[in-house]
């Protein structure tokens, strides 16, 4: 399995410490054996997870995508500073709820290990192919609700339900994510935390009102309903005083192709008085949930036994040199340590393991390390007398810092086959909001969340009942009106900076303008044969070399900056990082699989949709493939 790697800039350190009085303080982590580090010979290691590559970045983070040395799977890589969310995640163990492996602690950062959704977000789907059809919409909003009543019936609420947070798998089942603004709840005892995105966030919230948790999801998960079905959203505004007008009123279009079934269904989530919004154990027997399932009616998911007494994993383990002592006791006492990190990725790979890439870790020698802190002051490295270790690649690393009082749930893009990195031809023919204009982000009150800089989109359904012109641009208004309210949205201008070779990040070499460098030829390198939503204008027959010749032709006409990441990759930049047209994303020519011929890949790496989609659409159109 593969790792995304989330990781802040030492910037994040000079921000005061930030502790969550809710959170209960700050519980004992485990501790990191590894020090972020790096040889000539090998990439950036952090604990037992290898640094592939940046796959986003927002002000003070970045998101990397990262193996797992010892079990060759693939994960993501955070870094935060909340550990309510770490405690939350550690209780839950669902099938559609991305799974925590393991969590790194080092002086000042705590990395989380979790598992990779290389499908990327339900909401790059909804841009790229539009609404899904209801029986699509079905089988995504089961495990949905499915996940979300196992959470509540835990009595935890998750409170940022959105379309951005919902993640696909490699085969296209839903992983839902971001638990940082989840809490614990008791009925009868008021939460009054105002947080999660507007579009989605319940009537009682914007009045300030104090509410029990579940029905602020029930809420939540209506407007996702709708999204899916209608790929749009049932209440939008060009400002915030806008939206909260059309949520308090309650009243949504229904589209004519919207089945009445599901038309009742909606009935029940969005309701302006929250105590009478259906409860989910309800709403898994309502008829359209069950339409086609007749036999398997959605029922409460029951939580199997752990097994942490597999003899095929605990053989390969002790293969690798571990003792059976210390895999129980990790596995028993839920250590989340990188133990049990490699005992749970095994089942990942099962299938996939044998004792051909059963090896010894590879050296124990350690440069210079690449965390902000002197190496003295940095959990233990790896030593000569370690016990020989296998490695593996697969999981999400959120990582947070000690001193800065900010979480970047950045999410890893789709890396898998599936067909969701967006090509010209989808953003051309879609109207899109931008996930960057402040009004979508996700906001709490208690604390300003860092910008998102997800990956991917070149934008997000619009309700079908407004007419938006250019507001995706807009700054918010009613900040006069709404205070306490729009305080909470922060928008910032993102920063990038590209670090010329021998810079401490090696994984970002500086842009240029004009010709790039291409490396050596290599007659066995040929593009990658990929899955990816493509159009007519970005395909050719024409040689690869030839159609990176017409793409660096086209980008320096258009004033793009670029840099030659691999052999058929570019990295773009285009526009001002002070303003919000900036925007950067990857061109990559590859082989369409069955086909005779080669396309080329658009993906968004950082800046708003809407700007992503005016560069990419006028790229697109002018490439003579």
């Amino acid at each position: 399995m593969i790792p995304v790697l989330k990781q802040l800039s030492p910037l994040l350190s000079l921000l005061p410490f930030y502790q969550d009085t809710k959170a209960g303080g700050r519980p004992s982590m485990p501790r990191c054996r590894n020090s972020v580090a790096t040889t000539a010979e090998e990439t950036p290691h952090i604990g037992n997870y290898r640094l592939l590559k940046t796959i986003g970045k927002g002000n003070f983070a970045k998101v990397k995508l990262a193996r797992h040395v010892l079990t060759g799977k693939e994960v993501t890589q955070t870094h935060t500073l909340l550990f309510r969310e770490v405690r939350i995640m550690k209780l839950l163990n669902h099938p559609n709820i991305v799974k925590l492996f393991e969590v790194i602690e080092t002086e000042k950062t705590l990395y989380l290990v979790m598992e990779y959704a290389s499908g990327g977000e339900v909401f790059d789907y909804l841009v790229a192919h539009g609404r899904m059809k209801e029986k699509e919409a079905r089988a995504k909003f089961r495990q949905i609700v499915s996940a979300v009543q196992y959470c509540h019936q835990k009595c935890i609420v998750h409170r940022d339900l959105k379309a951005e947070n919902l993640l696909l798998d490699s085969d296209m089942n839903i992983k839902i994510a971001d638990f940082g603004f989840s809490n614990e709840f008791v009925m009868g005892s008021k939460l009054d935390t105002f947080c999660g995105s507007p579009p989605y966030a319940a009537p009682e919230l914007f009045q300030g009102k104090k509410y029990d948790g579940p029905e602020v999801d029930v809420w939540s998960l209506g407007v996702i309903l709708y999204t899916l079905v209608s790929g749009s959203l049932p209440f939008d505004g060009q400002n915030l005083k806008e939206l909260r007008e059309r949520v308090l009123r309650g009243k949504y279009r229904i589209p004519f192709y919207m089945s009445t079934d599901c038309e009742n269904l909606l009935k029940k989530f969005l309701i302006l008085n929250p105590t009478k919004r259906g409860s989910l154990e309800q709403i898994m027997k309502d008829r359209w949930m069950n339409v086609g399932h007749e036999e398997e009616e959605l029922k409460p998911y029951i939580e199997p036994m752990p097994d942490y007494k597999d003899p095929k994993r605990t053989e390969i383990m002790i293969q690798m040199g571990y003792s059976m002592e210390e895999v129980q006791d990790s596995l028993v006492n839920q250590k989340y340590n990188e133990v049990m990190a490699t005992y749970l990725l095994l089942d990942y790979t099962n299938h996939e393991l044998d004792e051909g890439i059963i090896k010894p870790r590879p050296g124990n020698e350690l440069s210079k390390s690449s965390a902000p802190s002197p190496p003295s002051k940095v959990q233990r490295s790896v030593s000569s007398n370690q016990k020989p270790r296998r490695a593996t690649d697969q999981g999400e690393i959120r990582v947070f810092d000690w001193r800065g009082g900010k979480e970047f749930s950045q999410r890893p893009p789709g890396a898998s086959p599936s067909a969701h990195n967006i090509s010209s031809s989808a953003v051309t023919d879609r109207t899109n909001f931008s996930r960057g204009v402040a009004i979508r982000s996700t906001f709490h009150a208690g604390q300003q969340r860092g910008a998102r800089d997800q990956q991917g989109s070149p934008g997000a359904p619009v309700s079908p009942s407004l007419s938006h012109g250019n507001s995706q641009t807009r700054r918010p208004g009613a900040t006069g009106i709404f205070s306490k309210f729009t305080s909470k949205f922060v928008r910032r201008n993102l920063s990038f900076r590209f670090l010329r070779s021998g810079d401490e990040n090696k994984d970002n070499s500086s842009p240029v303008s004009g010709t790039a460098t291409p490396p050596p030829k290599d007659p066995s390198t040929k593009p990658r044969s990929l899955r990816f939503t493509w159009s007519m204008k970005t395909t050719s027959s024409l040689d690869p070399g030839e159609m990176m010749r017409e793409i660096r032709k086209v980008l320096e006409s258009n004033s793009c900056e670029y840099e030659l990441r691999e052999r058929y990759m570019l990295l773009c930049i285009f526009g001002n990082p002070s303003r919000d047209d900036f925007v950067q994303w990857e061109m990559e020519v590859c082989k369409l699989p069955r086909l005779s011929l080669n396309g080329v890949r658009f993906k968004r790496i950082s800046g708003t949709s809407i700007a992503f989609k005016n560069i990419a659409s006028k790229i697109a159109n002018e490439l003579k493939l």
